[in-house]
């Protein structure tokens, strides 16, 4: 088997997981109850640390107590709030472009977790900030929450096509966010930075009527393009762009890569991860998807912006 496809979690301090459990582990085929090990991974291997460990699955993310030290209403159906960690968990683990954390109020059952994506981080005070937008009983239960939540995480599968951001150098970089989808774009816009790329940013409020990326892309010195319609197509022809980064709904997902398609356009493209997400551990199957007979846990695999899209995965 040739890996069309990386486990996000492979190598980290949540590798084995519940999957190798359960006999489904995403990268291992012994652990899958083959024969042979065929995975092709040239890492550390997953069934010896699987061994090593008992035949149990390494540490569970963690279920963290956060105060709420800040909350600001933009709209009607739109606030960010920011969240003080306690001291034994460190943002810099939450901080890399991609992250989510599932997010509760205090006092609501599990079932009312909410995955969000992280916006933004303040390594030197311990803080997480995070955009909601209001759509239903777990976003509104979070809403009126002023004191205290408890979130999980951190999880990292949040951007397909995450190896275009972490190794871009040197590049000319477009990122594209609608709507909520904006949350993502500051993390991204922090990695690119780090790798001296050149960066535009076009906002397009959506439905929030609010271009929540706005202040803090400025902040960090990052040209911003405001848009009100779908004029995507001549910005992305304006310039000869290395990569782009789609961060909304899955139809700018399409459109965009069907402009960098119909162009022959050598730009690579990333894209926020739409899928339905619900326990991130790849277990509840809400996530999942068939390509090719093959089951995909989107909440586990890493794949490329332009192979999701081609197969209508999202």
């Amino acid at each position: 088997m040739i890996l069309k496809y990386s486990c996000i979690d492979m190598a980290s301090d949540y590798c084995p997981c519940y999957l190798a459990e359960t006999g489904d582990c995403v990268i291992c085929s012994i652990l899958r109850g083959q024969n042979n090990c065929d995975c092709r991974w040239q890492g550390i291997c997953i069934f010896q640390e699987f061994l090593w460990n008992g035949k149990k699955k390494a540490s569970s993310r963690k279920m963290i107590k956060a105060e709420i030290v800040d909350k600001k209403i933009f709209t009607d159906n739109l606030f960010i709030f920011t969240l003080k960690l306690p001291k034994d968990v460190h943002t810099i683990y939450f901080s890399q472009a991609g992250t989510y954390v599932f997010v509760k109020s205090q006092n609501s059952p599990d079932f009312y977790e909410v995955p969000l994506c992280v916006m933004d981080f303040d390594e030197e005070n311990n803080l997480l900030v995070f955009a909601v937008q209001l759509l239903g009983p777990k976003t509104k239960a979070l809403f009126k929450e002023n004191k205290n939540v408890v979130l999980r995480g951190p999880y990292y599968n949040g951007i397909f096509g995450l190896k275009y951001i972490k190794s871009s150098f040197n590049r000319n970089c477009l990122l594209v966010g609608r709507g909520i989808g904006q949350a993502s774009l500051i993390l991204v816009a922090k990695s690119l930075k780090r790798g001296y790329n050149k960066i535009l940013a076009v906002l397009n409020p959506g439905s929030l009527s609010y271009n929540i990326a706005k202040e803090i892309l400025f902040k960090e010195g990052i040209s911003v393009k405001e848009v009100n319609d779908e004029c995507y197509e001549e910005i992305i022809l304006e310039d000869n762009y290395d990569l782009i980064y789609s961060a909304g709904a899955d139809f700018q997902h399409n459109f965009i890569y069907d402009v960098i398609k119909r162009n022959n356009l050598k730009a690579e493209l990333a894209i926020s991860n739409n899928a339905q997400i619900c326990c991130g551990e790849g277990v509840c199957g809400s996530c999942a998807v068939n390509l090719n007979g093959e089951k995909i846990r989107l909440c586990k695999m890493q794949l490329e912006g332009k192979k999701i899209l081609e197969e209508g995965l999202l």
